[in-house]
């Protein structure tokens, strides 16, 4: 079973937990961390969500086909591909795309500061 665990964190506590990694040498699993709720958001859109939702769901399927399925336009579809591949959450496979992951978490960070 393969896990993935979306974060926020700041600098200073992906730094701590890079120490604790490189101190241990034991592996802490797989992550896709962003530095805020903000730009997580940004890049995790509600139309890139139903492209894997469908990917979880259906499991691997071409670009097309996904479109068709979304009744959306197959280079719009192409483009959330495209930035969801960059950030490791989806994959190419020979039957497509698909998420390789089962299990997907999310972290986000507690600490805000007051403005």
């Amino acid at each position: 079973m393969r896990k993935v665990i979306i974060r926020t964190e700041g600098l200073r506590s992906g730094l701590e937990r890079f120490r604790t990694v490189w101190k241990t040498g034991k592996f802490q699993g797989e992550s896709i961390t962003f530095e805020s709720e903000e730009v997580m958001l940004k890049t995790l859109t509600s139309k890139r969500w139903q492209v894997v939702n469908v990917l979880l769901a259906h499991g691997p399927i071409s670009v097309r086909a996904m479109a068709r399925r979304l009744g959306r336009d197959v280079k719009n579809v192409d483009t959330d591909v495209t930035a969801l591949k960059a950030i490791g959450l989806v994959e190419d496979h020979e039957a497509g795309i698909w998420v390789p992951f089962d299990e997907i978490d999310f972290i986000l960070s507690a600490s805000r500061k007051a403005g």
